[in-house]
């Protein structure tokens, strides 16, 4: 089977991301005076929710996934690619727990659940699969400087013990997420430092220096997370540690799927028309 990649739709989620840290810088600038750590996570979690919230109100999700299909699969009936595509919504499920560190070595879990689809080589059976899961760690790190035109940040928070003894365990699904404070309101735009093939000691040596190997922006983190290129497909990990029930780190779910009622088949067979057709009336039961 082949993976049919769902461009648009990931590129719609980067959009949302996006949105929400400008809709946060912003909130930061006219509302909150230094903000911590915990602080800029809550307000951007709330962002989020609400640009994902609009696009999905908005019936983009579903558009996105509708070109997705079209582009990768010409076979597939025009009214079987309507009516899989339509219903399909987004949502981000926010959670707080209560004690940090203990399982994760992070600060915020990130899990994006999308649909998979896949195809035969020659196009001629399509699956659904709902709740496909993605998973990053990250650490929050805010750093700050003394002028808006200072280029040199002071990273306060080092890592904990708990940390650093997990960090080995971690560290192929781990991130350091920064975010930069210019004096007291103007929080730049938020960067990532992925750990894996890193050591804690090099991560202790970065804080300490504001020097960052390899710093990428949220648009390709989203890119790669939603592609699956980077962070855990690993459904234990993903349940245990991540997403583990006692937990302190903020947990961003960002869901993608069908509501119970316009859920699809779980495959579709694209050999003849006529099967198409017999997949149409399925669907519109």
């Amino acid at each position: 089977m082949e993976e049919v990649k769902l461009t648009n739709l990931g590129k719609l989620i980067e959009r949302c991301w996006n949105q929400a840290e400008a809709e946060t810088a912003k909130a930061v600038a006219e509302k909150y005076f230094s903000p911590n750590e915990d602080d800029v996570t809550f307000l951007f979690i709330g962002e989020l929710g609400m640009a994902v919230d609009k696009a999905s109100a908005a019936r983009e999700v579903g558009k996105a996934f509708l070109t997705d299909l079209r582009r990768s699969i010409p076979s597939l009936d025009d009214a079987v690619a309507q009516r899989v595509s339509g219903r399909l919504v987004a949502r981000v499920n926010h959670y707080k727990r209560w004690y940090e560190g203990r399982t994760s070595a992070s600060d915020v879990g990130i899990v994006i659940r999308r649909p998979l689809v896949q195809r035969t080589s020659y196009s001629t059976r399509v699956e659904l699969h709902q709740d496909h899961a993605i998973g990053l760690l990250a650490q929050a790190k805010l750093g700050h400087c003394a002028a808006e035109t200072n280029s040199i940040y002071t990273w306060k928070s080092g890592l904990t013990r708990k940390q650093v003894r997990l960090f080995p365990e971690r560290c192929d699904y781990y991130s350091l997420l920064l975010y930069r404070l210019a004096g007291d309101k103007e929080l730049r735009p938020f960067l990532w430092q992925l750990c894996k093939s890193h050591t804690v000691e090099e991560v202790k040596h970065w804080l300490h220096s504001d020097t960052f190997p390899e710093e990428v922006s949220s648009s390709h983190v989203i890119q790669k997370l939603f592609a699956g290129t980077i962070g855990t497909k690993n459904k234990e990990v993903i349940q245990t540690i991540i997403d583990a029930p006692p937990s302190a780190a903020r947990f961003i779910d960002l869901h993608i799927f069908w509501p119970d009622d316009a859920a699809p088949p779980p495959f579709l067979q694209l050999q003849q028309h006529k099967q198409n057709k017999q997949i149409v009336q399925q669907l519109n039961r």
